[in-house]
């Protein structure tokens, strides 16, 4: 059985579990040359205190930039390597962090 397919469907109470609520994945983006990289900065609607989005259940109407995760989405490469939904996911190509050298 492929690794992708032992993920919960989404929008299911198994696939909210997963998530640790660590926050990172509400930290803008980019993509360069094929490869994602995080930056400092957050979403306007996390709460960096507690890691929580404000508006999480009407995120996708309040703020249309935000995406819903999505197996497409998390095979994309756009979660730290030690988030739930990829870290048991083996050649997983996790984005660069800001720390992280070019």
């Amino acid at each position: 059985m492929s690794q992708w397919k032992s993920l919960p469907e989404p929008d299911t109470a198994d696939w909210e579990k997963l998530c640790e609520r660590c926050g990172r994945c509400c930290y803008e983006k980019f993509d360069y040359r094929g490869r994602i990289f995080y930056t400092n900065t957050p979403c306007p609607h996390l709460d960096v205190t507690s890691n929580s989005c404000r508006i999480y259940h009407q995120r996708e109407r309040l703020h249309p930039e935000c995406a819903r995760l999505t197996p497409d989405l998390v095979k994309a490469g756009i979660l730290p390597a030690d988030c739930p939904y990829v870290k048991n996911i083996e050649n997983y190509s996790a984005p660069l962090m800001d720390e992280d050298p070019f």
